[in-house]
């Protein structure tokens, strides 16, 4: 693990987007970088917590601010209503600037275009599951109480919420950005999972009918998809989630190069 004191933290712009980075200060080397993505109601300083225990373990860590949180015009409340106006408009924006978003941290920020993943918590799921898909150099993906299937998603929404996802999205926006569009591209890339099993915010469901739609393609090596269970907690982050995506982290983009640098 890299000395607490050896890290950096920097608020940048990237693709006029505000972010946070958080890496060790080791110079000249290229990071594995982790692109993290927050939650509907949230900003990417609450989630700076987290990046440091990735950066701890030798990670670059990129935390994009979604439009309408954070740095970018925030809503002045985070209802029921305002979620249904402009929560799938929200995804699909910062899926579609991640592209440069990623290169610009390329050329600027030492990233190694051979070790990039992707996370996200709740909506920033969303967010994380659409670009791991769209986007076949990003090399893993880790959802926190995140949703992989949108096909599922509307399912749920008009059985538990009675909400309607064809009002808030059209049925060609859906199919271009539900990852299981793409899930026959997606293997060998690791995919990590962890959920609460009685989520109420994102139900366990959508992760389930995603795992069973995906699980297919990785029979060559199904220790490359996993969904962690994790009995009676809600929509949580919990310190084993956080345990189990290091290790993930570690077993499938290593930064042993950064570590040596401290030795």
């Amino acid at each position: 693990m890299i000395p607490w004191d050896l890290l950096e933290f920097k608020k940048v712009t990237l693709n006029n987007v505000p972010c946070l980075i958080v890496r060790p200060t080791a110079s000249k080397i290229k990071f594995p970088t982790l692109f993290h993505y927050h939650g509907w109601g949230s900003k990417k300083e609450n989630h700076k917590f987290l990046g440091t225990i990735f950066a701890l373990y030798g990670y670059q860590v990129i935390l994009p601010d979604s439009n309408f949180h954070g740095d970018r015009n925030p809503l002045k409340e985070y209802t029921n209503e305002n979620m249904m106006k402009y929560f799938w408009s929200i995804v699909n924006q910062s899926v579609t600037e991640f592209q440069e978003i990623k290169e610009e941290a390329k050329k600027f920020y030492s990233v190694d275009e051979n070790a990039i993943a992707v996370s996200g918590s709740s909506m920033g799921g969303y967010i994380g599951s659409t670009i791991f898909a769209k986007n076949l150099d990003v090399q893993c993906l880790i959802t926190f109480n995140g949703g992989s299937s949108w096909r599922k998603t509307e399912e749920v929404m008009k059985k538990y919420l009675d909400i309607n996802i064809e009002k808030m999205l059209d049925r060609e926006q859906a199919r271009e950005f539900d990852p299981l569009t793409y899930k026959e591209s997606f293997y060998p890339r690791p995919i990590l999972m962890l959920h609460g099993d009685v989520d109420t915010s994102v139900p366990i469901e959508i992760q389930r009918d995603f795992y069973q739609e995906v699980v297919p393609f990785y029979q060559e090596d199904q220790d490359r998809i996993c969904l962690q269970e994790y009995h009676n907690m809600n929509h949580h982050i919990s310190i084993k989630m956080v345990e189990s995506a290091v290790k993930w982290l570690q077993k499938y983009l290593n930064p042993n190069s950064i570590k040596n640098t401290y030795l």
